[in-house]
């Protein structure tokens, strides 16, 4: 077994609860050394579930570091995106491997600064967490499509999307502080997990919907075609649609669509995913859930940083593209 592979959690909202069970569900492969959040109570408390040490910013982390008080071997950020430069900066110059939150930036001017930022410090490993990547279901259904399971591909649809009233008045609506409401924070997941499945893609549409007067989109749906032919059965120029919202009903699925049949996942039937033949039959494929998509992907960071080279972990310049597809739908969408 590789050796344990410590590290930092810097941000200790809701989020960093699913990084936190990731470590603890990782068989002693990861270890939590550090907390760090501005709020004493919740980086105590998150820090208290793994024997790690808090502190109230980067810098008294970093200065602690270097004194040989604490170790970490990579740090994982999981800040609201409008406070990360700095954080970043700290980090990469100090030489500590980046685990990054979606989406990479709230602006795409913060997300081309830290691609540049990745760019000069490349000797230091930095990674977008975009985690569906290590959605076993997902995986497999990017493996049937090369396969030709459904013949030739014609439309990829993926759609998370619920009721979330509480945001209307956090920081997450806030045009501010968050720069994009349901579209950025779903849809940035929905952009990467096409350009892992099909590759890169193109903007064609996008209508937005604003539910709450002063705040951000509450609902996107938005039209793409890749622009790369992946194999035989996935060409260049198939359509895909992201539907993304706060305020409707639950809808966590990724859709197929061939001309020799449909593979349709529902995240809320995490352990299966459903082919259909072009006359209605049905067949249940069975799968290892998806709940194990964070530890997969922290496993996969503490590889990449300790010197495996090839990873599906999203790069900065992932995140960078998912950021420029975003901010061209966002104009798109508020043209309507």
């Amino acid at each position: 077994m590789a050796e344990t592979f410590q590290i930092a959690i810097i941000g200790a909202g809701g989020i960093s609860g699913a990084h936190s069970a990731a470590a603890k569900a990782s068989g002693g492969r990861i270890a939590v050394t550090a907390v760090v959040d501005p709020s004493e109570q919740a980086a105590a408390k998150l820090a208290g579930e793994h024997g790690a040490q808090a502190f109230a910013d980067v810098a008294e982390l970093l200065k602690a570091k270097a004194k040989g008080t604490v170790k970490f071997a990579a740090a994982v950020v999981a800040t609201p995106p409008s406070i990360r430069l700095k954080i970043i900066e700290a980090l990469l110059k100090a030489k500590v491997p980046v685990l990054m939150e979606k989406p990479i930036a709230h602006t795409l001017a913060d997300a081309k600064k830290l691609t540049a930022m990745a760019n000069k410090h490349k000797s230091v490993r930095s990674f977008v967490a975009y985690c569906h990547r290590f959605a076993p279901p997902v995986v497999a259904l990017k493996e049937h499509l090369a396969a030709g399971k459904i013949g030739k591909v014609i439309r990829i649809e993926n759609a998370f999307a619920c009721d979330l009233p509480g945001h209307k008045d956090k920081w997450f609506s806030d045009p501010k502080r968050a720069g994009g409401g349901a579209f950025l924070d779903m849809g940035s997941h929905s952009l990467d997990l096409l350009a892992f499945v099909m590759g890169p893609c193109a903007v064609v549409g996008a209508v937005f919907d604003h539910k709450w007067k002063g705040r951000t989109e509450t609902a996107a749906t938005v039209l793409l075609k890749n622009t790369k032919k992946q194999n035989a059965n996935l060409g260049a120029g198939t359509a895909a649609v992201v539907i993304s919202g706060w305020a409707e009903t639950s809808r966590f699925t990724l859709a197929a669509e061939g001309d020799a049949g449909t593979l349709i996942y529902d995240y809320e039937k995490p352990e299966e995913i459903i082919f259909k033949d072009l006359a209605g039959k049905t067949d249940v494929l069975k799968m290892e859930s998806h709940g194990i998509r964070f530890t997969k992907q922290l496993l996969a960071f503490a590889d990449a940083v300790q010197g495996k080279k090839k990873t599906s972990l999203a790069s900065f310049a992932d995140g960078l593209s998912a950021a420029a597809l975003g901010d061209r739908a966002a104009k798109l969408g508020k043209a309507k």
